[in-house]
């Protein structure tokens, strides 16, 4: 088959058919990740791969993240194991600590923020879906920097936001799924609030729920204003929510892309495993140029 990419409805995504991502061929993996530079969301479906395949096709785009050993016990550091069930096969009540902790997912971010390298890419495989819900959503912070007014382009140009991991999980609850020296490993960290995207030049919002304040503003005011960036930028046409499939894997990039879980019955099994494209190095050196 020959690789076809499908452009969806909105500013941002792409189905990706005609490849098996295990037996990828090295000449097509340029096109791949130029669509992914150009869609920022890109979805393979029925692809069934391996968590060591998926790890593979991951590393492509670059080094991976660790997981938190303490939501990762007896997986490969490399995988990020995001479920609700438990290894004897029942399910974590949602109200538990570690239901507590998946919750946090159900929130507009994108990942690693709270780090001072933040995450460049990430890939989420279905193993188990819900019969109902459990979508996840797909916001394009370049379409959403576009959308701006001129005067809160510039008031925004040169605002610094802090990001907090701590602050974010803590308004959701289930802390203690992290022990005390993975705690102290996350300190507040600070990013722009405008970054230009290093491979294609364009102009991003880099906000979401680990967002705290903005420096040197009062803090309660600031936590509204990113709140209210927050929700407009996330509102259609910037908007793709993915319908899983078991098997289906997603790419996108968390430096112009927030995502979120839409949540789903308690009573039902999810269980999907992410691999985490760590940064490349380019940090706080993407602070928009005049």
């Amino acid at each position: 088959m020959a690789l076809e990419i499908r452009p969806t409805d909105a500013t941002l995504g792409a189905v990706v058919r005609g490849v098996r991502l295990s037996s990828l061929d090295d000449d097509i993996f340029p096109d791949i990740e130029r669509a992914w530079h150009d869609f920022a969301v890109l979805i393979f479906p029925d692809q069934h791969l391996s968590e060591a395949e998926q790890i593979d096709f991951s590393r492509r785009f670059g080094p991976l993240e660790r997981s938190l050993t303490a939501n990762n016990v007896g997986a490969d550091p490399d995988i990020i194991v995001l479920s609700n069930v438990k290894e004897d096969g029942s399910l974590w009540p949602d109200e538990s600590a570690h239901g507590l902790f998946l919750k946090g997912n159900n929130y507009w971010h994108t990942d690693s923020s709270y780090k001072r390298l933040p995450a460049k890419g990430s890939a989420l495989a279905a193993r188990i879906v819900p019969e109902t819900d459990g979508e996840t959503a797909f916001a394009d912070m370049r379409a959403a920097y576009d959308a701006l007014d001129p005067e809160m382009r510039t008031y925004l140009s040169d605002k610094i936001a802090v990001h907090s991991y701590a602050y974010s999980q803590g308004k959701v609850g289930g802390t203690n799924a992290l022990n005390q020296a993975e705690w102290d490993a996350l300190p507040p960290v600070r990013h722009p609030v405008i970054r230009r995207h290093p491979e294609t030049g364009r102009p991003c919002l880099y906000i979401g729920r680990h967002a705290s304040h903005l420096v040197g503003e009062d803090e309660n005011e600031s936590r509204r204003l990113l709140e209210r960036l927050c929700a407009e930028a996330c509102r259609p046409p910037r908007i793709y929510t993915h319908r899983w499939r078991v098997g289906d894997l997603v790419l996108w990039d968390n430096r112009c892309v927030l995502h979120r879980g839409l949540g789903h019955p308690g009573n039902q099994a999810r269980h999907m495993t992410r691999t985490t494209i760590a940064g490349d190095g380019e940090s706080n050196e993407w602070l928009l140029s005049a």
